[in-house]
């Protein structure tokens, strides 16, 4: 089997590293990109305490503590790039280190197989990586990093004997509680409740938790220097009106009533959307048994771990189930559980069939053994055995490229072609092989995790893997263009023209918040008046002298085109850039290079270049 020590190197390069590729291939959109314009407003004004609130410059963000703020702009001072690869570091970091404690914590509960397929279970989870998730500038990867820490080393002071071992364990716990406090606030609050629950209910932990409560009175006290301090300040500085921000609308009201109806949603939203995630990646019936294995494993022999897993899903789902407003990524932190319960299933499979195999195949290597057998004596040869294993060794190479990648092809010389479509051929095959080379062992060592990862969703994985190096950063790409030809010297010849936002009633005001407002506020002056007149725009349309980028809905660009007798449609006319349904970008004159068409075109080289409607 694999060794202990090569499976922390399997999960960070499978899963951990893998957070890093394509930071930069996707535009900031949403709340990332309010979280990155608060970033960058610190970087310019040096004002840290409070960060800004987008899409305004000046305005105070109350809305969560400002420590992810403070290490991505920390960050970007001491060198990273600002763009979205430095934006989104810290996040690709955090969740890096939360999947590594997440392995830890089912290696504890169920062996390596369990950690490391838990880590994959949640890899191939769409909404876990995608708008929201952990690889974007939000507080989600941090809030995986603060639950994971948290419970790794909860576990581990629970098991430790030695009193000084046990010593630092809770305030690794009051440290990661401290950090995902100062990043989402209540979002915390679950982890001492749960292992609070857990030390109560569990006879063995209630003993411990009264032989070293100075030690936990002492991690309380780490967390209320760390946490406290910053809320003291805003309260201080803002009075109530803070906590009528950061508690009464963020917290109170969006789970008694909602922020925004379209958060409003049934009570089982999560268990429905996280079916429908398990789903997609071909995961649910590995989770569905696995956590019908674990409850049944915790009852029959009183896990005290399996209890804690089972409590970290079920007490926080129940009572974010039980509030109004629900958003997907407000149950990511509570996602390991699921995880660990897919795990747990190939895990005990892993402990229960190993031993079994090696057993057996001990015995077969006696067959390779028999002194007076001619077989044996030829067998004997180490060339031929040598042979025999390298031989073992690559097709153990094509069931493992049939795995990852699929289907195997190979061209050789002359034409030949050696195509491999399936698992049992080359598994048979490598089986034979070791066996005729002495070594069965290898049978074990390197087929049972081969036929275990064949059973799992290695399609959902190479489909993750597509997906997080895809992308095309349209806003950036765009934006960058229109700062360049707005810099041209026939554009400045009558000083900067900027951007003209034109508004379409109040459902067309909000789009702005945040991306288009990160993206294009520094194509300077901003034009955003609350009505504009056709002639106006005809003008930023048409006149050479006057044109300019106009952000506006397509509902406005259709009537436009209507009034204006079909001139969007002649040749020469403004080129449209799409961002989404409810925002167009109409770009004229020299800035009609600017749209996606034509830049993907100038890319693509002159022999493929066209010229784009």
């Amino acid at each position: 089997m694999i060794s202990r020590r090569v499976w922390p190197a399997l999960v960070l390069a499978l899963f951990c590293l893998p957070l890093f590729l394509g930071l930069r291939n996707n535009d900031l959109i949403g709340d990332e990109a309010a979280h990155s314009f608060s970033v960058d407003r610190i970087l310019e004004t040096g004002t840290w305490l409070i960060p800004k609130l987008s899409p305004f410059p000046n305005v105070d963000f109350l809305e969560k503590p400002p420590l992810k703020f403070w290490i991505v702009a920390a960050g970007i001072r001491a060198g990273l790039p600002h763009d979205e690869f430095g934006l989104r570091f810290w996040d690709a970091l955090f969740a890096s280190a939360a999947f590594l404690y997440l392995f830890g914590i089912g290696r504890r509960l169920a062996g390596p197989w369990c950690g490391a397929v838990a880590v994959m279970i949640l890899f191939v989870q769409g909404p876990l990586m995608s708008i929201h998730g952990i690889r974007t500038n939000n507080m989600e990867a941090a809030l995986l990093l603060c639950y994971c820490g948290g419970f790794y080393h909860y576990f581990a002071w629970a098991s430790a004997g030695d009193h000084s071992r046990r010593l630092w364990h809770p305030i690794a716990i009051a440290l990661y509680f401290s950090f995902g406090f100062m990043m989402k606030f209540v979002a915390a609050l679950f982890l001492p409740m749960v292992l609070g629950l857990a030390s109560l209910l569990i006879g063995t932990y209630r003993k411990r938790l009264v032989e070293d409560w100075r030690i936990w009175l002492s991690a309380g006290a780490v967390a209320l220097v760390l946490a406290v301090p910053w809320y003291v300040y805003a309260t201080i500085r803002f009075g109530t009106a803070f906590w009528n921000v950061i508690f009464g609308a963020h917290v109170y009201t969006r789970f008694t009533l909602y922020l925004d109806p379209a958060h409003v949603h049934p009570w089982n939203y999560y268990f429905v959307e996280m079916s429908r995630a398990l789903s997609s990646s071909n995961t649910a019936w590995l989770v569905i048994v696995g956590a019908v294995l674990l409850v049944a494993e915790t009852i029959r022999r009183r896990s005290a771990e399996g209890l804690v897993v089972i409590l970290w899903f079920a007490v926080p789902i129940a009572i974010i189930s039980c509030g109004s407003s629900k958003l997907d990524h407000y149950a990511l932190p509570f996602l390991p559980p699921v995880g660990l319960a897919g795990g747990y299933f190939i895990g005990m499979i892993a402990m229960a069939v190993s031993p079994r195999v090696d057993r057996a195949l001990g015995r077969v290597g006696h067959f390779t053994e028999w002194r007076n057998s001619r077989l044996a004596t030829w067998l004997s040869l180490p060339a031929l055995r040598v042979a025999c294993l390298v031989f073992a060794v690559l097709s153990m190479g094509v069931l493992v490229s049939t795995v990852v990648a699929g289907p195997l092809t190979l061209r050789i010389i002359d034409g030949f072609v050696f195509r491999n479509r399936d698992l049992l051929r080359p598994g048979l095959v490598s089986a034979v092989l070791f066996i005729l080379g002495g070594w069965p062992q290898g049978i074990g060592r390197l087929g049972i995790p081969l036929l275990i990862v064949t059973v799992l969703p290695t399609p959902a994985y190479r489909g993750t893997l597509a997906d997080i190096q895809s992308g095309t950063p349209n806003l950036r790409r765009v934006r960058d263009c229109v700062v360049r030809i707005g810099a041209q010297p026939e554009q400045m010849m009558s000083g900067p023209r900027g951007l003209y936002v034109d508004i379409d009633g109040p459902d067309f005001f909000q789009p702005f918040n945040h991306q288009y407002t990160y993206y294009f506020r520094g194509v300077t002056p901003w034009h955003r008046p609350s009505q504009t007149p056709p002639e106006l725009l005809h003008r930023f349309f048409f006149d050479p002298s006057e044109q300019r980028p106009v952000l506006m809905s397509p509902k406005r660009y259709q009537a436009l085109s209507e009034s204006f007798a079909g001139e969007l449609d002649l040749p020469g006319a403004p080129r449209v850039a799409v961002f989404e349904p409810a925002v167009v970008l109409v770009l004229s004159g020299a800035y009609r290079v600017c749209s996606p068409d034509s830049l993907a075109a100038a890319e693509a080289g002159p022999l493929n270049r066209g010229e784009p409607r």
